[in-house]
This record gives C-alpha cells, structure tokens and sequence, in this order.
C-alpha cells in the first residue's frame, strides 16, 4: 500500500526554536485531512537547520530512499523553496519524484505537469533563488560593516580563555577574558616559554594537572595547545574576513573521476588579501613580546624534534647550521661506527641543488661545543665581559634617540601638508588628479619614515634587554651550576639548548651565536644574541 509523506525544513537553529517547523507541519497535517490523505509520523520527514542550497540532509535522503522504494504516493511540501533553494535542485527532486510515479503537492502553490504550471514552478524557484542571494549578500555587508565598527558576532563558542557577552539594547555584542581560563593560557605559554615544553608534554601536563577542557568530551589534544599557542588573538590582535570559502582540494571532485558527495558546498577557506583584512580589538591575555617569544619556540621545537631517529643520540641536534646554504646539519652514522654531522642537502652528490658544505665528527664537535660553553656557564665574569665585548657604542644610543623625535617632527609635518591638499582640493584650487598623486607620494615618504621610526624602536628595547640580561648573568649561572657537574646526556642537551641559538659551520670555523636568558628559574631566551667565533 503506498502513503502519503509530507516533508518540511528550516535552515537555521533560530527558526527551529522559533517553532517555524511545527507552523510547517501543522498546514502539512491540514492540508492532508483537507484531500483525504492518510499522513502517519512514520512518513513525515523533517529537516532542522539545514540549508535548502544542499541537497545532503538527512530527512530528504530518507523521503528520496522511501520514494524509490516505492512506498510513496504523494509528497506534500508547503513550497518550493522548502524542497530546494536552486532551481536546478528542486527540477532535479520533481523529475526524480515523476520518474518513480509520486505526486508532488505543494500546499501553497497550485502544481500539476501541465506546461504553464511547470514554468510557473520554475520561475517561483529563480526567484526564491534569487532572493536568498539577495539575503547572502545584505547579510555579508552588514556583517563587514559591524566589524569596521567594533562589533563582530563571535559566535556560540568563543576561543578558549574568553566569553562573548550577548549585545543589549545599549552595548554590542563583546568577548570578555574569563580569568580562570585565561589563567591556563597564560600558563601554557609560559611553560613553552619559560622551561621550553613542547606542544606534546604541555599537553600532558594539563591533564596530570586536571585542568578541565572547555569540551570534555574531546580533551586536551596536542593539535588544540598549538592552535592555542600559536592564535594572535591571545595578545589581542584580531583579525575579521581573514578567509573566504574555496574549494576543498582534499576532497575528491569530478576532474579525477570521482563524484562529489557534497555537491554546491565548498567547506574549505582559503586566505583573502591582507587589504580586506578588518582589524578588530580585543582584550590581550599575555603580552605581544612573550607571544612572539612563544612563535620562535614553537619553530625550534619543530626544528629540533627528535622525529622517528632513536637509534642514535646527538648532542646537538638541531643546532648546527650549514655555512654554505642555511640548512640544518643532520647526524648520520657511518659504516665504521662514528657519527658524523653533515648538511641536509649533501645527497644526492648529482643533485643541482647538492651542498659541497663540510661534515664534522659528531664527538670531535660535541666535545668541542661544551668545552667552550661550559667555562663561561661555570663563571659570570667572563661571560659578562664577552658581552661588553659586543656591546656597540653607547653614543649610538642619544643619536637614535635624536633622530627618532625629528623623524617624528617629520611625520607630523607630512600629515599637516597632506590636510592642506585635502582642503586645496575643496576649495578647487588644485585638480582630484593631482590631488591624488600628490597625496600617493606623501603617504609612500611618510610609510618610510614611520619604518625607521619603527626600527629605532625595536633597537631601544633590544637594548632594554641587554641590560636586563648583564644584571641576570650571575643568577642564572648559579642556578645550573650544580647541573654543569658530571651532566647526564639529557641534563647535557637542555643545557646547550637554553644558552646557544645555533652554531653555524663553514669551511674553517663554527660561529656559536649564545642566547642567554635573563632569569635564573624562568629561562627566558632570545633576549639577546652575541657571536663568538669558536
């Protein structure tokens, strides 16, 4: 015996709570006892929250199952637009229904397969088509506009370390620091930074801590800490219609002979130009200095990461770089039983690319590297006069300071001067094209000097930093002293790994350029890198 089914959808979790679906339903069950149909729940199909522009939800393959099945012999919908936003979609569902010999009544829209009706339909569908583009694109223009104005939609689930407080009829909608996450944040960069976990063992010991994940029943995973750690949100950058929707290229497409599943959806983004970018402020939970500490971890971690080479241990892996062309030196064992050093781009010898840099004996090198560290380690003073012996002119320091409060004055001057075009302009007393060009050379010549004002800077607090540093020497040497006696080979490698950057190799020497942290518990590097030629 073939039944009556009905079928309704709503694309969105508002209409849902909102009861649109069960209005939909309620004129289903109407207009069933108005024809006599016998409609039972086995046969009522319902999406909540799908899009009518998909044709993969789950309702409608199950009305589409049934159907072929042959145990349907009418379909109500309420409209057109409840079956199939496209067109092309809703003319592919009713061919399908016909061929399989189901009546389609559309509640609100007399249907039948003469010519007239089916371009009545037709045309209904463009236009419901077109009215959900126009819908897209109000809905995009507004949502650019709110974030040039501060106020973006973060959503259901803000970032981790953060809560969306909902917009009043005064305040817009904001995202607030929760303290008792941002307290985890904080701490996750800080072991990275301070004692230089890796992703993995931090990991690890937010679970043997029982810190509790926003989401328990994922947990803690390793992917999670560095989507954390490595998110600008954190020291309060923030950035609106960074990326756009693309086709997703791991997903196989009919250019390799394979069908779509998700026809119409492309679900991947991809990056839009930095132009488009809209900034947006949020408040920071840990500073921009120790985020940008954090990245340069995160890339020597990856650097150093031991892989999947356990049958042999090197001092100093991921530490020495090749003089000739930048890459890394790998450890390699050869035939006779000696481990040897040699630049990742050595083999193969034909290569066009191949590196003629030289390979050094793995214990000649070790031992050499910890010979030279391990007396400065072990006293302060000398340490300290190395560093004095790289310090440049302290009168650099008053001419970079002059400098920057004339190239300020400079600034200031060009801003004023590019006004004047402006009201030049206004008042007709110079051409748009003119204006324009004149304004596009002021603004290059002023983007230059607010470089230069941007590098004094930077110098200033590198600065800063040394002096910080020669004030830390002697803490941080006394807190490793006891370690620098008889070291295990573990204890050996963190050693070199908190004080040297790299070691660079070419033909006739090794440059160990040192990076010493500043405080003798939290060993902060990077602060400031000097050469000494080994």
């Amino acid at each position: 015996m073939r039944l009556t089914a009905a079928y309704a959808r709503v694309s969105s979790d508002k209409q849902e709570k909102e009861q649109t679906i069960d209005s939909q339903l309620e004129a289903l069950h109407r207009g069933a006892a108005e024809r006599h149909l016998r409609l039972t729940e086995e046969f009522i199909f319902r999406d909540d929250g799908f899009s009518g522009a998909r044709l993969d939800r789950p309702g409608l393959d199950r009305l589409r199952d049934a159907i072929a099945e042959g145990s349907c012999a009418t379909v109500l919908v309420s409209a057109p637009d409840r079956l199939a936003r496209h067109f092309a979609y809703q003319a592919l569902l009713l061919e399908e229904f016909q061929r399989a010999g189901c009546e389609v009544i559309f509640l609100n829209h007399a249907f039948d397969a003469s010519p007239e009706q089916q371009m009545l339909l037709q045309v209904q569908g463009v236009f419901a088509e077109y009215e959900r583009a126009l819908i897209r694109e109000r809905t995009r223009r507004g949502r650019l506009f709110a974030a040039r104005q501060g106020r973006v939609n973060w959503g259901g689930n803000p970032p981790y370390g953060y809560r969306c407080l909902r917009k009043t009829e005064t305040t817009p909608a904001q995202l607030v620091v929760d303290d008792t996450e941002a307290a985890v944040v904080q701490r996750m960069f800080r072991w990275l930074v301070d004692e230089q976990l890796s992703s993995h063992a931090i990991q690890h010991r937010l679970i043997a801590h029982g810190v509790p994940p926003r989401a328990a029943r994922q947990g803690w995973c390793q992917s999670l800490v560095i989507k954390i750690l490595r998110n600008p949100l954190y020291k309060g950058a923030a950035w609106y219609n960074r990326t756009q929707r693309g086709e997703d290229a791991r997903r196989p497409r009919l250019a390799n002979g394979m069908k779509s599943l998700r026809p119409g959806n492309g679900r991947s983004r991809a990056a839009r130009p930095q132009d488009d970018w809209i900034a947006v402020a949020v408040p920071a939970i840990v500073d921009a200095e120790l985020w940008r500490m954090a990245q340069e971890q995160l890339d020597r971690n990856r650097e150093r990461a031991r892989r999947h080479n356990t049958k042999h241990d090197y001092l100093l892996r991921g530490l020495l770089v090749c003089g000739h062309c930048g890459r890394r030196l790998v450890g390699t064992w050869s035939a006779a039983g000696s481990g040897r050093y040699i630049c990742s781009a050595r083999y193969p010898r034909t290569a066009a690319w191949a590196c003629d840099g030289r390979s050094l004996s793995a214990s000649r090198v070790e031992q050499q590297v910890w010979d030279y560290i391990r007396p400065l380690l072990a006293d302060p003073e000398l340490l300290r006069r190395h560093y004095e012996d790289s310090r440049g002119d302290p009168a650099i320091d008053n001419r970079e300071e002059r400098e920057r409060v004339r190239l300020e004055r400079q600034i200031a001057a060009a801003e004023r001067a590019v006004q004047r075009l402006i009201d030049a302009y206004q008042c007709g007393a110079i051409e748009l094209a003119e204006l324009q060009d004149r304004r596009r050379r002021s603004e290059e010549h002023t983007r230059l000097l607010c470089d230069r004002v941007e590098e004094i800077e930077r110098q200033r607090r590198a600065r800063e930093q040394e002096f910080r540093l020669v004030q830390g020497l002697e803490s941080f040497c006394a807190s490793i002293r006891d370690a620098l006696v008889d070291p295990s080979f573990a204890v050996k490698q963190q050693i070199l790994r908190l004080v040297i950057d790299r070691i660079v190799v070419d033909d006739t020497r090794i440059l160990i350029q040192h990076v010493i942290p500043v405080e003798p518990v939290g060993l902060r590097p990077r602060h400031r890198v000097f050469k000494i030629v080994r």
